[in-house]
């Protein structure tokens, strides 16, 4: 009795184990890889930051936001179609979206010990 259920816990504990960890998500062809979502949000909240401090007035700022997000679109060869879709895509996924953002902080703390240096 005893080699039976030894035998059955062998079988079932790598099923178990299996069950226990995260699915596997596959990110679609047509989404942005992470690697790039960090690139291009990084861009988009460095845009963001100046449309704040260089625009006081509302109008201006959203008339500028929009040039300042279609340069950050081009520059990263995407568009704002394809960055709506990944971004809503990452929303649903918020494991994924959280590990983006970890690393989009790092990028703009890096770029920010760089500005810290310079001055």
């Amino acid at each position: 009795m005893k080699k039976i259920i030894g035998y059955v816990l062998i079988v079932l504990m790598p099923l178990i184990i299996q069950s226990c960890s995260a699915p596997v998500v596959v990110i679609p062809n047509d989404v942005l890889s992470q690697e790039k979502m960090v690139e291009v949000l990084t861009d988009i909240h460095l845009a963001e930051s100046a449309i704040t401090l260089k625009f006081t007035n509302k109008d201006t700022s959203k008339l500028q936001a929009k040039v300042f997000y279609d340069f950050v679109y081009k520059a990263h060869k995407t568009t704002k179609e394809q960055f709506s879709k990944s971004y809503d895509f990452y929303v649903a996924h918020p494991e994924l979206l959280n590990k983006i953002y970890d690393d989009v902080l790092i990028e703009l703390s890096k770029k920010q010990a760089e500005v810290n240096k310079k001055n």
